[in-house]
Parts: C-alpha cells; structure tokens; sequence
C-alpha cells in the first residue's frame, strides 16, 4: 500500500509551498498528502510524524479537523514520512466576516477531552511559564539580529520585561487546561462551501492554553501572514471574536479562561515576534549543516518569500507595535 501511495505522490499535483514544516500534493483519487520536511537519516522524523498522527486521531471527533487516512513513514526519498488525509475543498478565511466561523471549530477543538495517560501529545501543566520560556529563548538567540530597528527591539525588550515581573506572581496561578493547537492563525483554516472552517495543521497540538489558540488567531501578526487574508482587525472585531467563542463554551470553562485572556495575548504576541525574528535571520543566513533546526524558505515561490519579507517588516515596524501594545497598556 505504502509504494502505492509514492507513485501517486509522484503522480499528484504538488500545491503552492507557505510554510518550512511540510509541503503538500493533491493525489489524482481527491485526497491530500502532507509531506513532512526532514534531512536523510533524522533520527526524530519517525516520532514527529506520529505525533502528527495522533494529533488527527483526537481530534478527529469534533468534525473539523481533516480526516486521517494512512501514515506513510520516513524513508528514502521521503525522509519525513508523509501523511494522507482528505483534501478540504475551500479557500483561507476572509475576515473579519468569518471570524465566527473560526470561533466555532476553536470552541469544537477545546472542549474535545484531554489525551489519555502515555499519549504522545505533549502536556504543557504551566502555560504561561512554558510560553514565557519560548520567548525568552527566541530573544536571546534572534531578536538583536532579527529586529534592526532599535526603537521597535525597545519597545519588544519593554513588554517582554513586564512580562517577566507578571510571571512572578501570575504563572503560579492554576490555569485551566485544554486542547491547544498552537499555530492558529488564519491561514491554517480552510472555509468549506458550506462555511465550516477546518484547521488543518496539526504538528504543534498539546495540552495547553486555549488562551493562546485565541490570540494567534487574531493578532495582527497572524492575520497579515498568509497572502489570502492579510487584514489587520479593529478591537472592537477582536471582542467579538472572543466573545462569540466564550459563548460556545459554556460558564464554567468561559469563567476560567477570561483571566488568562490578556496575559496569554501579550505573551503569544512576544512568541510570534520572535517567531518572525527567527524566521528573518535563519532564511536570511547561509545554511549551516552542524544545525539540522535551521529553518530554510528555499522551497517557497519567490512571491511568497517576498510577501512574508514584507509582512515581517510591517510586524516589526515601531509605530504598529506601540499601537498594538495601547491595545492592553
């Protein structure tokens, strides 16, 4: 079945690269084969590849996540092993119109029950310390080269230290758990012709903060990073975003999460700055062979390296991170 599938994969329609993890191909039957990147011999594409997995399999019940279909694992020519799912017929989100559509699969996706004992799905029991960590890492090792512009890196170094006093008493408060998708921004659903959105990439699920999913979806970093939405939201666009989705999720689980709120916001706000830093310095550099972790854009077309350039720029502009800031401070 597996040499099956590799002929119909060189036999597919490989569709426009947007991202560093996986590419995809349409094979000539209607489904989707989603080819995970790995260099030859990469001792952690097998484990990686069925987390993806399992990730599809749980979340499989709340009917907006695409449907698994067969794993093809790591192996010559396919170092990072590939999985096939069904293809999803749609388009990415135009916003802020169906905002509340994207509320409603996160809400779908949340309430789903968290992964049994010795589940590969990674369990995050403190959030807001483990995300502050991520910063913290992605700041010393990217923001100096990544953001030029020193009033835009002061204005990043500020919040990041508020963020630092808040841990001191906030990330020892119990924090609700839940399903977390993590990389939630707009481009990473696709509107069916019914209006569903399904959110179709899976390789960063754990068990973590909801708070985090609703800010990546929001946020003006993550609206302008796919060339098919790019729209920055008004406040009042945001509010309603997160009050359609409370709403779905009913008192008790609503009751727990508003707390968390603004502070997973500004800290998810600092991870995908440092996210773009990451991506501006590593794209930009000469590849080094000793760091099998360095992301590449070399597969993306040429017009999506320009726009993600762009749009890194726009992020990293002084006067949007102060506007954007005003919106919490």
């Amino acid at each position: 079945m597996n040499d099956d599938v590799l002929a119909a994969i060189d036999k597919g329609e490989p569709l426009p690269a947007t991202g560093t993890a996986h590419g995809h191909v349409r094979l000539k039957d209607g489904r989707l084969a989603r080819i995970a990147y790995a260099y030859e011999d990469d001792p952690t594409a097998a484990a990686r590849l069925h987390l993806q997995a399992e990730a599809f399999r749980h979340l499989a019940p709340a009917g907006r996540t695409p449907r698994l279909d067969e794993v093809i694992e790591p192996r010559p020519g396919l170092p990072g092993g590939a999985l096939i799912v069904d293809f999803i017929e749609g388009r990415a989100p135009q916003l802020p119109g169906e905002l509340d559509a994207m509320a409603d699969t996160l809400a779908r996706l949340h309430v789903l029950p968290l992964p049994a004992p010795g589940s590969p799905i990674p369990y995050q029991d403190n959030p807001f310390r483990t995300t502050l960590n991520v910063v913290e890492e992605g700041a010393r090792r990217f923001l100096d080269k990544g953001v030029a512009d020193p009033g835009a890196r002061a204005e990043i170094v500020e919040e990041l230290e508020l963020m630092r006093v808040m841990a001191k008493t906030f990330a020892e408060r119990p924090q609700a758990l839940s399903i977390a998708l993590a990389d939630t921004h707009p481009g990473n659903f696709i509107v069916d012709h019914g209006g569903l959105a399904w959110f179709v990439d899976l390789e960063k699920v754990h068990v973590g903060s909801a708070a985090i999913d609703l800010a990546h979806a929001t946020l003006p970093t993550s609206t302008v990073w796919h060339p098919d939405v790019g729209k920055v939201l008004s406040l009042a666009q945001v509010a309603h975003f997160y009050e359609t989705y409370l709403a779905q999720i009913g008192e008790t689980r609503a009751a727990e999460l508003r707390p968390w709120l603004q502070p997973m916001r500004r800290l998810t706000w600092l991870r995908t700055i440092m996210f773009m830093a990451r991506w501006k310095v590593q794209t930009e550099s000469p590849r080094d062979p000793s760091d099998p972790s360095q992301w590449s854009d070399a597969g993306l077309e040429p017009a999506m390296k320009v726009h993600l350039r762009a749009r890194i720029g726009q992020c990293f502009d002084r006067d949007s991170i102060r506007a954007l800031r005003a919106e919490w401070l």
